[in-house]
């Protein structure tokens, strides 16, 4: 497995505890640090398994990630995308590694929590317009009534199981359906770059969510505190849905259909 981390001014404390989680493990072969800028002191570090890449520019998330995936993809079996605010029992990634080599998804995501133990629900349905932007523009108690469905709070998912939206923040493909696929979409700076790669990947590959397997993401939600990465958030919701469709997205419907249809199916067993 070979694993790629983004970083951004950010020094070695920022992930340290994401470094010391991913090296511990016996799964790894290389972790490339790809630094989209001010992280000179990354290229310094001494451990064999690490690799530094100075990006030539900050072209973003997706940009930085797709500069490791097509240099160092096809040296491994897995590629595992993994945010710098991440962190796990090291016997978590190989529990989560054992059980997707036994499985023929393309991508796979594991329980994402919070340092506190709960849930973010990062196995979600494929957004409308109307999930994202009622999460930020409207009353609470009508966002938080939409996200019961979007967020599929109101299953209990006890097996691996198919679903078109995982999260970004530890994303592991198969490599070779990663490259198939050509990475992440470029055109995203910021944000949704995520979703789009997933459902790209569900669609032809499929994508499961292992939730027997978890991991820790800080996740501050930058972009609800900070207006300069809101405009981006906006941006690149507004680049998805004219990509895949705002009211009309005959895909979103028939994907999150069939997930549900499922979930479903779990329930009355």
């Amino acid at each position: 497995m070979i694993v790629s981390i983004v970083i951004y001014y950010h020094c070695i404390a920022d992930i340290q505890d994401t470094l010391n989680s991913i090296l511990n493990t016996t799964v790894i072969d290389k972790v490339v640090l790809v630094d989209n800028g001010g992280c000179d002191w990354a290229g310094k570090l001494e451990n064999e398994k690490i690799y530094y890449i100075k990006s030539p520019k900050n072209g973003g998330y997706g940009y930085g990630h797709n500069l490791a995936i097509r240099q160092f993809a096809q040296d491994s079996e897995f590629f595992l995308v993994c945010n710098p605010d991440i962190n796990f029992d090291p016997r978590e990634l190989e529990k989560f590694y054992k059980i997707a080599s036994n499985l023929s998804a393309g991508l796979y995501s594991p329980k994402i929590i919070y340092p506190d133990g709960k849930d973010q629900f990062g196995q979600r349905l494929l957004p409308s317009p109307l999930n994202l932007f009622a999460r930020r523009f409207l009353p609470v108690s009508i966002a938080d009534k939409l996200d019961q469905k979007y967020l599929l709070k109101t299953y209990q998912i006890n097996q691996p199981t198919p679903v078109p939206n995982l999260s970004g923040c530890f994303m592991l493909f198969r490599s070779k359906c990663l490259l198939e696929l050509g990475g992440f979409d470029e055109r995203y700076f910021m944000y949704m770059e995520d979703i789009d790669l997933s459902r790209r990947c569900a669609h032809k590959y499929g994508a499961l969510y292992i939730p027997s397997v978890s991991i820790i993401h800080q996740h501050e939600q930058a972009s609800y505190k900070n207006m300069g990465l809101l405009k981006a958030h906006i941006k690149s919701a507004i680049q998805y849905f004219n990509k895949w469709g705002w009211v009309i997205d005959r895909e979103r419907k028939k994907m999150n259909g069939q997930t549900l249809a499922l979930l479903e199916k779990d329930k009355l067993k």
